[in-house]
């Protein structure tokens, strides 16, 4: 593993870390009646939150402008869209994962073809078609299109069918 990608991943992983730290302390200073029919401050309004995305919004974008190789992309986005699945239960910050996937976009076109077949794989498999978020579905498409395959259109299982 080159020396560039350990370092941008484990800082990718450094940003998630202090991501999972501050939720803990915001979980444990929270009193249990806080934002409970709608008064207070609600938990999902912490400022943790937004400083998450903005701090890996900016690693990605830097990352992207260093023209990394396609095996350091592809280390960064499958632990992006990998983690979330850690966190199922914990709905506070499960979502967050999900939604900060979306900043992953200007990642996808540095990938080659075929990492680009091997994420795409891995996310159909972790993030089924009728389940996706609208920001999945457009990472599903971009991933399918740089692996080379065609994008499937249609409604799931009511794709229409040639007949012979």
């Amino acid at each position: 593993m080159p020396e560039g990608e350990c370092n941008t991943i484990q800082e990718v992983k450094q940003i998630y870390d202090d991501y999972f730290t501050d939720v803990r302390e915001l979980q444990a200073r929270r009193n249990p009646m806080e934002g409970l029919l709608g008064f207070g401050k609600r938990a999902d309004d912490d400022p943790c939150h937004e400083r998450f995305a903005d701090r890996l919004g900016q690693k990605l974008s830097d990352f992207a402008k260093t023209s990394p190789a396609s095996g350091e992309v592809c280390s960064v986005l499958r632990f992006v869209y990998e983690v979330p699945h850690e966190y199922k239960n914990a709905s506070m910050v499960y979502w967050m994962l999900l939604a900060v996937q979306g900043l992953t976009d200007e990642l996808i076109p540095l990938l080659k073809t075929e990492d680009a077949a091997s994420l795409s794989a891995l996310f159909a498999d972790l993030y089924p078609k009728n389940s996706r978020l609208p920001s999945q579905q457009k990472i599903a498409s971009r991933l399918c299109l740089q692996a080379g395959a065609k994008e499937q259109k249609g409604k799931g299982i009511f794709r229409s069918k040639k007949r012979s």
